[in-house]
C-alpha cells in the first residue's frame, strides 16, 4: 500500500496531462501512486497515458463524464493510501512537494495540509501564498476562501468530511474549506509553493464568470444561509453581506438582472443595511460629470465572495 495517492482527474487535457504525471511521478519520495481518472475525454488522453501503463505506481480509470469533483472522488474510491493529494492535469507539482507535505502530517498529526502555489502563465509568474487571517478560521473561511491551495488529506479525515460534493461542478474547493473548519479538523501550513497552477484562458477556473457566481451563490446558500437560519447572527450578517456583493457581481459583470434582484432581496431579508440599499444610487452618483469632487461614503469592496 503506497503512502500517498496522487489523484489526476482530467478531462480533454492531453496537451497537459502528461507533465502532470510526470510531476507526480519524479517525486523525491516514491512510495506514492498515481491514479488518472479520464473524465470522459474526447481528445487522445489514454492514447497519450499509454506509455505510463507498465509503471506499476500509475494507474489509468476511464469514467464518463461526472465533473471535477466526481472524478476526484472515483480516484479516491480506487486508491488505497494513508494521504491523498489532488492535482489537476494541466499542473505540477514541486519535486519536493508529496515528501514535505507527508512530514508535516506526519509530524503534527493535523488532517490536512494548506500550502502556497506558484502561478504561472502568460507573462506571469508569482508565488501566491497562503495568508491565514487572525481569529474565527471557520468565520473567516466563510467571509472567503483565504486558502491558496489545499490539497493534501489524511484519507480518515478527507472520508469523513464526506469527500468532494458531485454537485459543486466549481467551487468545489471552497466548499470543501468550509467543512473542513466547520469540523475543526486541524491543519498544518507548509509555506511554500509546492503547486504549480497553470493559468489559462478558458479553463474550468478561468472560462466561465457566469458559471463561477452560479456556484458561490449555492455555496452561499448551502453553508452560509443553513447556519444563519440556525440563529447564528454573525453568520447572518455575513451572509447578507456576501450576497449583495454577489448581486452586484451578477449585475455588473454578466448583465443577470433578474439573479442580481434576487440576492439583492436575500441579502435586505437577513439584513437590512442602509449603507448597502444607497450604494446603487452612490455608484452611477460618482460617475457622472462633477461626481469624483463630491465623493461620498460607499460601500467598500467585498473580500473576494468569488475569485
Amino acid at each position: 500500500m503506497p503512502k500517498v495517492s496522487v489523484i489526476i482527474p482530467s478531462y480533454d487535457c492531453s496537451a497537459f496531462v502528461r507533465a502532470a504525471v510526470d510531476s507526480a511521478l519524479r517525486q523525491t519520495t516514491r512510495d506514492c501512486e498515481v491514479v488518472v481518472v479520464d473524465d470522459g475525454s474526447r481528445d487522445n488522453t489514454c492514447e497519450v497515458l499509454e506509455p505510463y501503463f507498465a509503471d506499476r505506481r500509475f494507474r489509468y480509470l476511464r469514467q464518463q463524464n461526472r465533473g471535477l469533483p466526481g472524478a476526484r472522488n472515483a480516484g479516491v474510491r480506487a486508491s488505497d493510501s494513508e494521504y491523498l493529494a489532488f492535482l489537476d492535469a494541466d499542473d505540477a507539482l514541486a519535486p519536493d512537494a508529496l515528501e514535505r507535505m507527508a512530514a508535516a502530517l506526519d509530524e503534527s498529526a493535523a488532517s490536512w495540509c494548506l500550502i502556497d502555489i506558484l502561478k504561472v502563465g502568460d507573462r506571469l509568474h508569482e508565488v501566491r501564498p497562503t495568508v491565514i487571517p487572525d481569529g474565527d478560521l471557520h468565520l473567516e473561511i466563510l467571509r472567503e476562501d483565504f486558502i491558496r491551495r489545499a490539497m493534501f488529506f489524511r484519507r480518515s479525515a478527507f472520508v469523513e468530511v464526506g469527500m468532494y460534493d458531485e454537485d459543486m461542478h466549481n467551487r468545489e474547493d471552497w466548499d470543501i474549506n468550509i467543512r473542513m473548519f466547520e469540523r475543526r479538523a486541524p491543519f498544518v501550513y507548509v509555506a511554500q509553493p509546492l503547486y504549480l497552477y497553470r493559468w489559462r484562458g478558458g479553463s474550468i477556473t478561468t472560462g466561465n464568470q457566469a458559471k463561477l457566481l452560479r456556484y458561490a451563490e449555492k455555496i452561499l446558500r448551502k453553508h452560509h444561509k443553513r447556519l444563519a437560519d440556525a440563529g447564528d447572527r454573525r453568520v447572518a450578517k455575513l451572509y447578507a453581506y456576501n450576497m449583495w456583493d454577489l448581486a452586484r457581481r451578477y449585475i455588473y459583470l454578466v448583465r443577470d438582472y433578474r439573479q442580481g434582484f434576487a440576492c439583492m432581496r436575500e441579502s435586505i431579508a437577513y439584513d437590512l443595511n442602509f449603507g448597502r440599499l444607497l450604494h446603487p444610487l452612490v455608484h452611477h452618483v460618482r460617475r457622472l460629470p462633477g461626481g469624483a469632487r463630491n465623493p461620498v461614503a460607499a460601500h467598500s469592496p467585498s473580500k473576494a465572495t468569488v475569485e
